[in-house]
């Protein structure tokens, strides 16, 4: 993937190429003339010494244009994940569109499809084993904040629970200055060596800019500690448009422009050839609500627009899509996945995180997760296009068939039907009414309730005793570091123990 050229532009857009070089002009000029925000002091320092104009007082930094177009040149266009067992996975950036559940809500939609409570360590170990399980959730997440877990530890219990019933890789992050060494010292555990950590990443770190252009004291530590420790960095603005941005589609795509190339550019003066995703969450200010949606079809404008800026600048991107803002799963639930899911598989996006995700991403549902897998199967069905070849095209046996005949019973059928059509299906009903009927009538909650619940008391992907030991020891020692006893470390233990 080449830079500052068009021809990876996605299938969908909806700026023109002078429009995409008009943004990119208008970035590097707010860039050297507003400053942003970065909240450290180390991150100062680093991007002085690149060559940018820091004014220490108001910790605003100032961006050479030459310096930022030089940062995207460096940036990759691919790297490499590995799972939980050191195997390679999947080269990030090559073309495919990969998805995984939604992450950091606080609530936990319950299987009866209505009841909201706080999200529980029982359902982020649920939750990350029916992920394990779906042939289309390409990575888990740190979908919940569970309740148990305390402000001092920041995400570490997630990863804890999560390294235990998966080998796919983790998109997660931190809420705590310490995020990241403390995350290290969990992913060192289970992989067996820091070296491991460092050459085969096993996780990508989420690392958010607080809207309007500033990357917090939290944001700024985790993004250079991210680069020391040599863990991917998925870059993330999640800007509002009509409050904390623009509320003109245009003005709020420049913002994300913004935001996006500042944290690249400390990240690549750091370390040349970093691995980075340009990621994104935009929203809106509702004006006649006060609600703030990021599935209406404006954040979805917003996504094609810095997809294709993405795209422009030759860098992997990342988006929240196939979710809803809806409250339970009904139309506007699977209207609103649809539709985002679709325009971001179209617009070319490495990257989607939301699945199972309703309510502005501040409640998941683990049945839509499952319902959400079924759906992302079509897409990437869709994904793999049409095969056209003398086989396929079956010139042959349409003579040999001709008028009024049967394809049925032909070899050619049996050879290819799996291969043509998509069956790796859990929810969704293509049966007769008479045999659904039989079954029960069930609805689509109804089947995914069942999946659930079916992988329970399963275990699936549990590490060896000896990985065990070594996270749970290292466990302890996050959280004596984080300020807490060994009691609550134990009790933390036990929690996910008996969840």
């Amino acid at each position: 993937m080449s830079k500052f050229v068009f021809d990876n532009s996605p299938g969908i857009k909806i700026l023109t190429e002078e429009q995409v070089k008009k943004i990119h002009e208008e970035a590097l000029r707010v860039l050297e003339n507003m400053g942003i925000i970065f909240d450290n002091d180390e991150a100062l320092d680093i991007l002085e010494g690149a060559g940018c104009r820091v004014d220490r007082e108001t910790k605003r930094v100032y961006f050479p244009p030459a310096l930022v177009n030089k940062c995207i040149e460096s940036a990759p266009q691919t790297f490499d994940l590995y799972d939980r067992n050191g195997d390679f996975y999947c080269t990030f950036g090559d073309g495919k569109t990969r998805f995984n559940p939604g992450s950091s809500s606080s609530n936990i939609l319950e299987s009866n499809g209505h009841t909201v409570r706080l999200s529980a360590v029982r359902d982020l170990k649920l939750l990350t084993k029916v992920a394990q399980s779906l042939p289309h959730i390409d990575f888990v997440s740190s979908s919940i904040v569970c309740e148990e877990a305390p402000g001092e530890l920041g995400s570490q219990y997630l990863y804890y629970t999560e390294m235990q019933h998966s080998i796919k890789p983790i998109i997660g992050g931190s809420t705590d200055i310490e995020g990241v060494p403390r995350t290290f010292k969990l992913l060192e555990a289970v992989l067996g060596s820091e070296e491991a950590v460092r050459t085969k990443p096993y996780t990508i770190f989420d690392i958010c800019i607080t809207s309007p252009f500033k990357w917090s004291a939290i944001g700024a530590r985790n993004m250079v500690d991210c680069v020391k420790s040599d863990i991917p960095i998925e870059m993330i603005s999640a800007q509002i448009a009509g409050a904390t941005g623009p509320v003109t589609l245009a003005g709020a795509l420049l913002e994300h422009t913004v935001e996006m190339l500042s944290g690249l550019v400390l990240i690549q003066v750091m370390k040349p050839g970093f691995p980075t995703v340009y990621g994104g969450a935009p929203c809106i200010f509702n004006m006649k609500t006060m609600y703030t949606p990021m599935e209406a079809m404006e954040c979805s404008m917003i996504t094609v627009g810095y997809a294709q800026m993405g795209k422009y600048y030759g860098i992997p991107i990342h988006t929240y899509a196939a979710m809803s803002d809806a409250k339970i799963v009904d139309y506007q639930a699977g209207s609103e996945t649809a539709r985002s899911g679709l325009m971001a598989l179209e617009s070319g996006f490495d990257n989607v995180s939301g699945a199972g995700g309703l309510n502005v991403i501040a409640e998941m549902s683990i049945e839509k997760l499952v319902i959400d897998n079924d759906f992302i199967g079509t897409l990437k069905f869709l994904e793999k296009g049409m095969r056209v070849d003398d086989d396929t095209l079956a010139g042959d046996l349409l003579i040999e068939v001709g008028p009024a005949g049967s394809f049925m019973g032909k070899k050619h059928t049996l050879k290819n039907y799996k291969k043509e059509q998509n069956y790796s299906n859990i929810t969704f009903n293509y049966e007769e009414r008479a045999i659904w009927e039989k079954e029960g009538s069930p609805d689509i909650m109804d089947r995914a309730r069942a999946y659930v619940e079916s992988m329970r008391d399963k275990e699936i992907c549990p590490l060896s005793p000896e990985q065990r030991d070594r996270l749970d020891k290292a466990f302890v020692e996050v959280c004596l570091d984080a300020g807490l006893t060994e009691e609550t470390a134990r009790y933390l233990i036990s929690t996910y123990e008996e969840a």
